[in-house]
């Protein structure tokens, strides 16, 4: 998918949300109850301009997006969950343009609070994935003990793990099995 920097910082920033309040297990430990600085983490990977989000209000939508995106391979029943997604938040694509900024996309309208706002963004960049032919490039971490979901961006489409820390656990667990 030959997409802008914006899509795809929104496309990982919808992965984020989605592992911050899906992921049961994330990199070994259990999931914390997500913070204001975990939904404010996850915005900075789109934009500098992060106030205090109030997690409450993107629990819905990162709880929807998980479970869409952990129903791949089978496109379908995903496709269902994001397109009420796009219709919760009336998402509609408008230019908008900040003073001394470039012309970028808005998906909600001025109306719809802030995190309504990124939840259609969100909503729309994994939607645009979901109609892509690089689908198949969202996986599940193989860790054990880690449900996090991931982007394959490698060239060769073989990323296994969601992170360096994943891949290390689950190489230090096969020498010690080796070893025993």
């Amino acid at each position: 998918m030959e997409a802008t920097d914006h899509l795809k910082a929104s496309l990982l920033a919808a992965i984020a949300l989605a592992n911050t309040f899906g992921s049961a297990w994330r990199q070994g430990r259990p999931a914390t109850t997500p913070s204001t600085e975990a939904v404010g983490s996850v915005l900075r990977l789109t934009t500098n301009r992060v106030g205090s989000p109030d997690p409450a209000e993107y629990a819905s939508g990162g709880k929807t997006l998980y479970d869409a995106l952990s129903r791949l391979p089978e496109v379908g029943p995903a496709v269902e969950l994001v397109n009420d997604l796009l219709r919760v938040t009336k998402a509609a694509p408008q230019l908008v343009r900040d003073e001394g900024a470039p012309w970028h996309l808005h998906f909600a309208g001025p109306d719809a609070s802030e995190a309504t706002g990124w939840l259609a963004e969100f909503a729309t960049a994994v939607a645009m994935l979901l109609g892509s032919d690089d689908v198949h490039r969202l996986r599940r971490c193989e860790a054990e003990r880690c449900d996090d979901l991931f982007l394959d961006a490698t060239k060769n489409r073989t990323q296994r793990f969601c992170s360096t820390a994943c891949q290390n656990r689950t190489k230090v667990a096969a020498h010690r099995a080796r070893t025993a």
